[in-house]
């Protein structure tokens, strides 16, 4: 038995109760070291063997240094707390097996600059101490010809191997619990086999080249935020045949080039594969380009782009064939000029930089990014349809459902979505953002938190469209001089609800049924007209106090409670000539009084007639919801004299 409590070091290595330097042919074998800050410490060895040693060290457990053809195999760090368990540099013809450090504070072990090193079978278990700051299971950096296998790595807070160098195998290593389960930056090396569970990132690899990882299995570590196999620069390597199970993106790929990233399988996670592009501090950011993208099955949300701008994208070069999501073909489109896709034979699409394309028909469901954190709904971003840089696009008679978004178009033009329907879409059916020019029309959308979703954009359309049954009816938010015309609304949290989006016109609608109807919030230059809103709960027409200067007449506002709230200023309640709005609740006599600032000098005494059908591409109907009621009081009457009179007609013939 050794102890030892001095901490010394020479030039090239610590001193410790055993301290062995420039020895050939020795043994350090079946000791068992107590209380020291430092084990075992060997300089120049030769054909040497340190094995079968309990240790219960503070700082070091075993270091070698410039040493060949030495075996360190069946040591044991107790539960003690060790910064380092081993450390081996510049060495030759290294085997390391067989050992169990447990508690490890730091550093699991540390090789660098060894040539011929072999690390099997060893176990490295970090601290779980409030206190410790761990990092690495195992890091080896600047090795040759080194093979890491079989090995257990588990609850170390950055890496569980961080591996840097030429020449790798690295299989059969189980990683558990690590934030980072591998951390790859190598050249012509292997991982396959390796079982990674409960990480942040499985593999990160950093500016890896001619590195193939293949037959990895991976379960995240809560299927929301974490990452799989997440690609970052680097050249020529093969990802193929890896299962990727609960985990938040399945495959991330930016800044790389001719990457094989083939026949994966991602399950009951939120994204399958998406196109990176964001920069991480110390990670190569932008586009990737001459990838093969093939024959990967994805679940869930399927593929997913994350792009700054599109001139950095040659697509051209990128092969994406036979992928799939919930077994439905993924199509992804780029440069397409004049064509129609049949959306029946794709479970997913996403064009980019596309011109006068048609989308015709299709039914797209279950493409989902919808994670349940603690109590809170996180949607994310998946789309079953996407456009992005798109222009003159055609999308007619599309139809979602149970999708996280049905339709997105991001940064495009002058495209039209015209009839379908989307039901239980859980952020939105129809999302715009950066758009100009586009055309919503005749679409039948239910339950999702927003019907449709426009951010960032302007001169947009939306006409004829069925919205009920959602938090937001439409929403436009920072938008720019767009039309809702001719919808009817009915049954949402919010019917219309306008934020930072001026000069819009909201002609036509009816809104009936809502929690609140129509929201103006820093809105202003507006033209609300011909307007049926009534029965809405909260309130018929707000206006908050950053809107001014909104021009509202000519509507039939009735039994809202109350029918209208204005809290900006110079605002107008009629046409400031002789026309106002119809009020359920209005006296008969003088201007109607919203508040007092507010009132509508020209109130309209006989209802007017307004003009708001809509009509879907479902069929060939229209919609008044004042008809439907009183049809369905009519019917309703009709069967009770029919119920009444067969009951004595019964008891008469008894």
């Amino acid at each position: 038995m050794f102890s030892s409590l001095n901490l010394n070091f020479t030039h090239h290595q610590s001193i410790g109760p055993i301290t062995l330097t420039n020895v050939s042919n020795g043994r350090v074998e079946r000791n068992q070291i107590v209380d020291s800050f430092v084990a075992v410490s060997g300089y120049l060895l030769s054909n040497c063997s340190i094995s079968d040693n309990i240790l219960s060290v503070s700082f070091s457990g075993i270091s070698v240094a410039c040493s060949n053809f030495t075996l360190i195999s069946n040591n044991t760090q107790g539960y003690e707390p060790c910064i380092y368990g081993m450390s081996v540099d510049y060495c030759r013809n290294i085997t390391i097996s067989l050992n169990e450090f447990k508690n490890i504070t730091a550093f699991g072990m540390y090789a660098g600059w060894n040539y011929d090193l072999h690390i099997i079978e060893n176990s490295f278990l970090a601290s779980t101490s409030e206190s410790s700051h761990t990092w690495v299971g195992i890091q080896v950096q600047g090795e040759e010809l080194c093979s890491i296998q079989r090995n257990v790595v588990s609850d170390f807070g950055y890496t569980g191997m961080d591996v840097r160098g030429s020449n790798y195998t690295v299989q059969d290593n189980n990683i558990t619990s690590c934030d980072i389960g591998f951390r790859i930056s190598t050249n012509n090396s292997t991982f396959t086999g390796n079982r990674i569970n409960g990480s942040n990132i499985a593999l990160d690899m950093v500016q890896a080249n001619d590195t193939k990882v293949h037959g990895n299995s991976v379960v995240g570590r809560n299927g929301h935020y974490d990452t799989g196999i997440a690609m970052h620069g680097g050249h020529d390597c093969d990802i193929y045949s890896n299962i990727i199970s609960r985990i938040g993106s399945g495959l991330f790929l930016q800044g790389a080039s001719r990457f094989n990233v083939s026949d994966n399988s991602v399950t009951d996670g939120r994204y399958g594969f998406v196109f990176g592009w964001y920069a991480n501090w110390g990670l190569p950011n932008g586009p990737f380009f001459d990838c093969d993208i093939i024959n990967n099955t994805l679940d869930n949300g399927g593929i997913y782009l994350t792009m700054e701008n599109y001139e950095g994208w040659d697509f051209d070069t990128i092969r994406f064939v036979g992928n799939t999501v919930h077994g439905e073909p993924i199509g992804l489109f780029t440069n397409l000029d004049q064509e129609t896709i049949d959306g029946d034979s794709f479970g997913q699409l996403l064009l980019v930089s596309c011109n006068e394309i048609t989308i015709s028909g299709g039914y797209f469901y279950d493409v989902s990014s919808l994670v349940r954190y603690y109590d809170y709904d996180d949607h994310g971003q998946a789309s079953a349809i996407t456009l992005v840089n798109c222009t003159a696009c055609d999308l007619a008679n599309n139809n979602f459902h149970s999708n996280t978004i049905g339709i997105t178009l991001r940064d495009s033009s002058h495209c039209s979505i015209t009839g379908g329907f989307g039901y239980y879409n859980s952020w939105s059916t129809i999302s715009l953002s950066y758009c100009a020019d586009i055309d919503v029309e005749n679409v039948d959308i239910r339950d999702s938190l927003t019907g449709i979703d426009l951010r960032w954009s302007y001169n947009c359309y939306i006409s004829n469209c069925l919205v009920r049954d959602n938090t937001e009816g439409i929403a436009l938010q920072y938008g720019l001089n767009c039309t809702l015309s001719h919808n009817t609304i009915f049954q949402n949290s919010d019917g219309i609800y306008l934020d930072d989006s001026d000069g819009s016109e909201i002609r036509s609608n009816t809104v009936y049924g809502n929690d609140r109807g129509v929201l103006l919030n820093s809105t202003s230059e507006c033209l609300i007209t011909q307007n049926n809103v009534y029965d809405n709960i909260g309130v018929g027409i707000s206006l908050d106090s950053t809107s001014n200067r909104n021009e509202i007449f000519n509507n039939t506002l009735s039994f809202n409670t109350p029918n209208a709230i204005c809290e900006g200023t110079s605002n107008h309640w009629d046409n400031q000539i002789d026309t106002g709005n119809w009020w359920s609740d209005y006296n008969g006599e003088g201007p109607y009084i919203i508040d007092e600032n507010d009132q509508d000098n020209f109130p309209i005494t006989n209802e007017p007639t307004i003009s708001n059908e809509t009509t879907t591409t479902n069929g060939s109907w229209s919609i008044d919801p004042f008809l439907v009621g009183i049809v369905g009081g009519v019917v309703g009457i009709i069967g009770l004299v029919i119920i009444i009179a067969y009951r004595r007609r019964v008891a008469v013939a008894n």
